[in-house]
């Protein structure tokens, strides 16, 4: 198998250069088992380090895997038969084994051919190799023991054990296992098959395109027949590649998407989403998404991938996007059409097929699930590869629908290669649908008719009640390459070629009457529907059209009768489709009824709808659904989106098994049934955008199921906490009583003051968050007109999503952190917010991007575990609660400053430097500011030298001193100076820097990466002073201590200096008691093993906007 070349990692901190380190023994499986694994990780985007060289290892080829191991997130180790027998391997084992113990670092065991238990108590082929070691090392026998323990500690993790399993499947659940493992990343990896053949050279090609350090916005076309692998070609590079950029999207199958209604703003919704990392904007014309994309791409350098392009109008719409975006961008096109390249300056990488030994490679994975044919069948596969023309997907697809068949299966599929003269790919891949059972047929066609791009759980929920065990057949037809699952949103794919057969299969069926067909898509369902010649067997029909194909009205229209003679049919998907007439011969089996644009003002009384199990008329006329009450037992899904007329959701008691109800968009909606409290099984409620609904129902406390509720963009919401409600009873007496009035509690809720008139209970179109279910899970209530969060909030212990984003809110309710539960905290562009509260110590992800006044958080207590967060655009962000704070130098640690030898603190306090905020994204000029970061008080000012008494040099990077002894004098702390310049510019250049402190007599390493640097410019540099404080002996009289700077991107240092700080003794009672502010108290926060600390939010887990 071809392998994809490693690439050098870029980062600068140890903690993330690779993804995963692959332990292995060399002589086993390095052609093998660990090349195709090793490949399945790089295709799927996980960088993996792996030790291709297999001359004997010295010294330095072991210093470079110990280095390897340090700067992996997760180590693989692959136990063969003869892994212990490699002292090698043992060692390697130790080191990751060691790293386990005491940074918790993620270890995933792999036993191919073994067993556990062989491993754990070295038995079978590892007691013959300890009984060499212990004869060999019986002079380190000591030696031998951390192996055996290393060995015993490995197996207790449990891992991956092949046994019986194809060697395939056991890749592609490392994989899957391995993603699970580095799970913040793992939701922007696409999915790949596992084996790639013949496709890293068109790999390599690109990635040296996307690197290539030019200004210019580049793009690049991959083109090639159906089938060839163009997809798969772009998604490796960009899996490979993401990381790089600020942003990124890959927008799969632009042909479809874009022939559907509002396809073209689907796609610009995802576009953004994925730039601004999952922040949903609402688009609902392509115009507004031209002005909202323009905004965002032209300030990150991007790399997007638009799969699929069809026509001439979509390239010429792309290549003219170049102009709005951010130097340095990237864009990648895949189409199979050469003739659009015509005329446009763009790089060109045409796809060929595979060479013979490739095709044979990749047939073999998929029929015997290893790389080589089994006995007896290698005369049978070649002519069938040969058939195949090096085509990847018809080889996957033949491959595995003769997978576990006998001789005579395969002689009889060579029988019918052999006729195929004209459409042979096509007619190759009918091959495989003929040999599926009738059940996986039928299944199929459904799926390639009428599901591409649904939901897996939305099409399971609708083919379930179609008769089909949707369950099993669906992992049949991908087992047999016939389906994908988009392993991201769980859509269901389907090849074009793929949709193209079926279609095919269908129309073979009744060529001349399209009326005799079980299924009907857009000109033969017009065909039928005009000439009133459907029948029983059709199943379903889809017909759409788009506004601009359609009347001025944008509606064509049809009488009912048409579906008279359909009474077998389920599935009816419409768009801007006009029907008149009586519905009391309709179709009475439907399950499916998707209408948009349907034109009555309610459903009609006499539209039997007994049968549907999901019902959606997004964009309707309807004013309200039904009159009365509609008895509809088995429908489960209620969507009503974009009803602009709809003011009222009727009574819905009549729908007992309702799951999701979805009201998004519909703005003159004012009041949702109190009925809905009935509907005990609803676990979705949509209301996002209902921008006249002003009060949600008082039963809302009744959903027992509810789990997910959005209100996001109710800006007439009226919510309030339950404590300042006031129900005032009968009162007896006058009110004009003496004090009687003094005794009434007034209640302000927002602008309005109530209280009520005696005898009766205070009545509120406001809405108390206290009144929803106790079971909730997911809140949306971004861009809610909210100034304060209401402190009953804090009473849905439930929560494990909550986003307040686009609203005007000052703060949070300072017991944000009762909700245990919550795992989400989204508040994006709360442009008022200006403090955090102390939050739930179980969260995972914190967006707070763009809140342009947050100037503080309390203390996060999860802060420095792998918490994703993102505080982007928030310029005024100063202080972190015990782990940053930013001053003006007047407000700074006097005592401080002068242990840095800075006295004349006026004069440089008056002096401006422009400061870059790793953390927040921004730069800007502000007076000289000190910073305390972890432990360690640092100050960047102008200057053109290092203060004097620094033992400085202007040669290297390092200095190493031994620190000299003071009588009744001991080592306060350590000033390292570096003034730097800047340097040769460099597209997206890193400009972080490190100071490495290392006291090499007691093995103790400190590594220091600042959020917060000075940027020089052409005429002034930046002289960076820190002072670590060390309150607990680290450093002593005669410890050899070596410090090191390192300045990555347009940086250069010119002047490098180092400056022990010395205090008198202190007596032996206060020896040894940690002064706040030191080092010592901030590093074992930062331990990353054995004597070795990272001091930096930098090196944690955290993405931009």
């Amino acid at each position: 198998m071809s392998t994809e070349q490693q690439k050098n990692a870029s980062s600068s901190s140890y903690r993330c250069t690779y993804d995963a380190f692959l332990s292995f023994r060399g002589a086993d499986t390095r052609k093998s088992f660990t090349d195709h694994l090793y490949n399945a990780l790089e295709s799927a985007g996980i960088h993996t380090f792996r030790d291709d060289d297999e001359i004997e290892r010295g010294a330095n080829i072991e210093q470079e895997l110990q280095k390897a191991i340090q700067e992996s997130r997760v180590s693989v180790i692959v136990f063969s038969k003869d892994y212990a027998s490699s002292r090698w391997c043992l060692n390697e084992l130790d080191l990751i084994m060691e790293r386990k113990r005491t940074d918790g670092h993620m270890v995933m065991p792999v036993f191919y051919h073994v067993e556990p238990s062989d491993v754990r108590k070295q038995t079978g082929s590892f007691a013959e190799s300890f009984t060499r070691h212990e004869e060999r090392f019986k002079d380190e026998i000591d030696k031998v023991e951390e192996w055996r323990r290393a060995l015993r500690d490995v197996a207790d993790l449990g891992g991956m054990v092949l046994r019986e399993r194809y060697e395939w499947q056991f890749i592609q659940d490392i994989v899957k296992a391995i993603g699970n493992k580095l799970d913040y990343m793992t939701n922007r990896r696409l999915r790949v098959d596992p084996y790639v053949i013949g496709r890293g050279n068109y790999v390599e090609s690109l990635n040296t395109w996307l690197e290539d350090g030019s200004n210019d916005v580049g793009v690049a076309v991959i083109h090639g027949m159906g089938g060839i692998g163009k997809t798969t070609i772009a998604k490796i590079a960009y899996n490979q590649n993401f990381q790089k950029f600020q942003a990124s999207s890959f927008l799969s199958d632009i042909r479809e998407t874009s022939k559907q209604a509002n396809g073209f703003v689907h796609l610009q919704r995802n576009l953004l989403s994925d730039i601004q990392e999952g922040k949903m904007e609402e688009i609902y014309n392509r115009n507004e998404g031209i002005v909202k994309i323009k905004r965002v791409v032209r300030c990150k350098r991007v790399l997007i991938v638009l799969d699929d392009v069809e026509n001439s109008e979509q390239f010429n719409a792309i290549i003219g996007m170049r102009d709005w975006f951010h130097p340095g961008s990237k864009i990648i096109i895949t189409t199979r059409h050469e003739h659009l390249l015509e005329a446009h300056e763009v790089v060109r990488f045409k796809v060929e097929g595979l060479h013979e030994d490739e095709s044979l490679e990749l047939f073999n994975w998929h029929a015997f699930r290893q790389p080589h044919p089994q006995e007896g069948y290698m005369e049978l596969s070649r002519p069938v590869v040969e058939h195949c023309g090096g085509v990847p997907l018809a080889l996957q697809v033949l491959g595995s629908s003769l997978f576990g068949k006998t001789a005579d299966v395969w002689k009889n599929a060579l029988h019918n290669l052999d006729v195929i003269t004209e459409g042979k790919i096509q007619k190759i891949l009918c091959i495989s649908f003929d040999s599926l059972e009738d059940h996986d047929q039928r299944l199929f066609l459904h799926i390639a008719y009428f599901f591409v791009g649904k939901d897996k759980d939305f099409t399971t929920t609708i083919l379930d009640e179609c008769d089909f065990a949707t369950e099993v057949g669906l992992q049949h037809l991908v087992d047999r390459c016939l389906v994908q699952i988009n392993v991201k949103n769980k859509k269901l794919i389907v090849h074009q070629l793929l949709q193209d057969m079926g279609r095919a299969i269908i129309h073979e069926k009744s060529p001349e009457d399209p009326g005799k067909r079980t299924r009907l898509w857009h000109k033969d369902a017009f065909d039928v529907l005009t000439k009133l010649t459907g029948t029983r067997i059709v199943k379903g029909l889809m017909l759409h059209f788009l506004p601009t194909d359609s009347s001025p009205t944008n509606e064509v229209g049809f009488e009912t009768k048409a579906f008279t003679e359909m009474l077998n049919l389920e599935l009816l998907l419409l768009d801007n489709v006009k029907l008149s007439g009586s519905y009391e011969d309709f179709p009475k089996n439907l399950i499916w009824l998707s209408w948009r644009g349907f034109s009555l003002k309610s459903i009609p009384s006499n539209f039997c709808m007994e049968h549907l199990v999901v019902l959606d008329l997004r964009y309707s006329s309807l004013q309200h659904i039904w009159k009365g009450t509609k008895i509809l037992t088995r429908l489960k899904i209620l969507n009503l989106s974009h009803s602009h007329g709809l003011r009222t959701t009727s009574d819905l008691s009549g729908l007992p098994n309702l799951e999701k109800l979805i009201l998004k968009d519909c703005i003159n909606l004012v009041d949702v049934d109190e009925s809905i409290g009935n509907l005990g099984k609803l676990a979705f409620l949509n209301l996002k955008d209902c921008k006249s609904l002003m009060k949600l129902p008082k039963r809302m406390n009744w959903l027992r199921s509810l789990d997910k509720l959005i209100l996001s963009g109710c800006s007439k919401l009226v919510l309030h906490d339950s404590a300042t409600v006031i129900h005032v009873h009968a009162i007896s007496g006058d009110m004009n009583k003496p004090g009687l009035l003094s005794t009434l509690s007034w209640t302000p809720i927002r602008s309005w003051w109530m209280w009520a008139w005696p005898g009766k209970t205070l009545q509120s179109t406001s809405f108390s968050l206290a009144s929803l279910p106790r079971c909730l899970g997911s809140l949306n209530l971004s861009c809610c007109n909210l100034s304060e969060v209401p402190n009953d909030l804090c009473t849905i212990s439930s929560l494990k999503y909550l986003d307040l984003s686009g609203n005007p809110i000052l703060c949070l309710p300072q017991n944000m952190k009762s909700l245990i539960m919550l795992e989400t905290l989204l508040l994006y562009q709360c442009t008022n917010l200006e403090m955090l509260p102390e939050l739930p110590a179980r969260l995972k992800s914190l967006k707070a991007a763009y809140c342009r006044s947050l100037k503080r958080l309390k203390n996060l207590t999860n802060f420095m575990k792998p918490l994703d967060f993102t505080f982007w655009g928030c310029a005024r962000l100063v202080e972190v609660e015990s782990l940053l704070n930013i001053k003006t130098l007047r407000s700074a640690d006097i005592e401080i400053t002068r242990y840095m030898g800075l006295f004349d603190l006026k004069s440089i306090a008056s002096t401006d430097v422009k400061m870059l905020n790793h953390l927040t994204g921004t730069s800007r000029k502000v007076p000289v500011q000190a910073v305390y970061e972890c432990g360690i008080h640092s100050i960047f000012l102008h200057a053109s030298k290092i203060p004097d008494g620094f033992d400085s040099t202007i040669q290297t990077s390092v200095l190493s001193i031994i620190a000299p002894s003071h009588p009744n004098l001991k080592i306060q702390g350590l000033n390292v100076g570096v003034l730097y310049a800047q340097g040769e510019p460099r597209i997206q250049a890193n400009v972080k820097k490190l100071i490495e402190v290392s006291n090499q007599t007691k093995a103790l390493m400190w590594t220091y990466c600042p959020l917060t640097i000075g940027l020089p410019t052409e005429k002034e540099d930046v002289l960076w002073l820190s002072h670590f404080r060390f309150g607990n002996n680290e450093l002593e009289d005669g410890d050899q201590i070596r410090v090191s700077v390192k300045m990555h991107g347009f940086h250069r240092v010119k002047e490098f200096g180092i400056q022990l700080v010395y205090e008198p003794e202190r007596p032996p009672s206060s020896q040894n008691n940690v002064v706040a502010g030191d080092v010592s108290l901030s590093a074992s926060e930062y331990q990353m093993g054995t004597g070795k600390y990272f001091l930096g939010i930098r090196g944690r887990h955290f993405h931009r906007a």
